[in-house]
């Protein structure tokens, strides 16, 4: 009895001091974070003159034909024709497609850009809160 109490309490320091030894590893919770609103676009005037934008959410998307007002602000939700698929909101890394054409339809520019965000959950990636794509 009295052996094998001594293996016991030599099992437990060991292990003891062996975890003091190993870096701490970060557990983000299991919380999701859906952010389901439009995604915003400010285009510059001098960009859009008086054209036309299109766009969409996600890689290899098609763009649609989007309104904007007089500022250049448009709001793009996440829905079809937008948005393609069964995705529940967007991810830190969700790219959107911009076309803007002239009035005569040519394309003016035709841009693949990361919709920009901040996280408020330090190394963990949530909460986020998403930016207006801008175009100037």
């Amino acid at each position: 009895m009295k052996r094998r109490l001594l293996l016991i309490v030599a099992a437990l320091s060991a292990t003891t001091m062996l975890s003091a030894c190993a870096p701490l590893a970060l557990a983000c919770p299991a919380i999701g974070f859906v952010y389901d609103a439009p995604v915003a676009l400010d285009v510059s005037p001098a960009v859009l003159g008086e054209g036309t934008i299109a766009a969409c959410i996600g890689e290899g998307c098609v763009p649609a034909p989007l309104p904007v007002d007089s500022a250049g602000h448009a709001e793009m939700p996440q829905a079809s024709p937008y948005q393609v698929g069964h995705a529940i909101g967007i991810q830190p890394g969700t790219t959107a497609r911009v076309v803007i054409s002239g009035v005569d339809g040519t394309v003016l520019r035709d841009l693949e850009v990361e919709i920009p965000y901040t996280s408020a959950g330090g190394s963990c990636p949530g909460p986020v809160t998403f930016h207006p794509v801008v175009i100037s």
